[in-house]
């Protein structure tokens, strides 16, 4: 038994997992790696070091770890996580398979409803990833208004995705992307006065945003908090308003379940 263990009832898995939260991914490693010394069978240790390796970028090695977390215990988030692993490493035929796999062990998961819908959206696929935004807006997903705008945008279907931003207006009417991204389609179809005044209100929101950070971080801070709260879209005056077309906004959020690496995940403002 480890010292931590015995003294305070905590042991490597425990200290390693709280490594992970503080994002210190290489003690993580180490530390899950001594509990698989001493017990190989841990499809749990396998599994944590597996999320400590992708958090890292180590893409591979995580690929490997959550290989042989499965090979053990059968676990939804497992193969979600490898299939993100996968994406990264630009293979999404394998992606998709962990995302059915994980489907067909949790068909309540919104996440992997909504990853599953992205990955077709950018293979083309249309019709496919709006069938599975559709479950994903159905259990709830956050983005899963803005998403099914994109594939529809993506579609051609301009119309339709407008709708669906207006229904994600609804859903999270002080989101500063939201407006971006409606400001802009809007633009598209020809509505300039519209897209004005989204767009005017999109930057209006990231000011506000950034004005509290700076508040709750004193002189000097709160812009890369703000930016964060926003999705990490860059929003300038009205006039300047093709520089928000960028395809970092709306970038992947943080999870609040840590075992769970891209939760909540929405694309950007569409680029042709």
């Amino acid at each position: 038994m480890g010292i931590l263990k015995a003294l305070f009832g905590k042991d490597e898995m425990w200290e390693g997992m709280q490594r992970m939260l503080r994002g210190e991914h290489e003690e993580a490693v180490r530390l899950f790696t001594r509990v698989l010394e001493e017990d190989p069978e841990n499809a749990e240790a396998w599994f944590n070091r597996g999320l400590a390796h992708l958090e890292s970028g180590r893409l591979e090695a995580a690929i490997r770890d959550f290989t042989e977390s499965l090979g053990r215990r059968e676990d939804p988030e497992a193969y979600y996580n490898r299939a993100m692993a996968w994406l990264e490493l630009g293979d999404p035929e394998r992606a998709l398979a962990d995302l059915d796999a994980a489907l067909r062990l949790d068909p309540e998961d919104a996440e992997a409803w909504n990853m599953r819908a992205i990955v077709e959206a950018e293979r083309g696929n249309y019709e496919r990833a709006l069938r599975d935004i559709e479950r994903a807006i159905e259990r709830g997903h956050p983005s899963g208004f803005v998403n099914r705008a994109t594939i529809l945008e993506r579609a051609g279907r301009l119309r339709e995705a407008l709708a669906s931003l207006d229904q994600a207006m609804e859903d999270r009417p002080g989101d500063a992307m939201v407006w971006a991204k409606r400001g802009l389609l809007r633009e598209r179809l020809g509505d300039l006065e519209g897209a004005r005044r989204d767009l005017w209100e999109a930057w209006r929101r990231r000011r506000e945003l950034e004005e509290e950070g700076r508040g709750a971080a004193g002189p000097g801070g709160g812009g890369p908090a703000a930016a964060r709260r926003v999705g990490g879209v860059s929003i300038e005056p009205p006039s300047k308003a093709s520089a928000w077309a960028t395809s970092g906004a709306g970038s992947v959020q943080p999870s609040q379940d840590w075992r769970r690496r891209s939760r909540g995940r929405s694309w950007g403002p569409f680029m042709p």
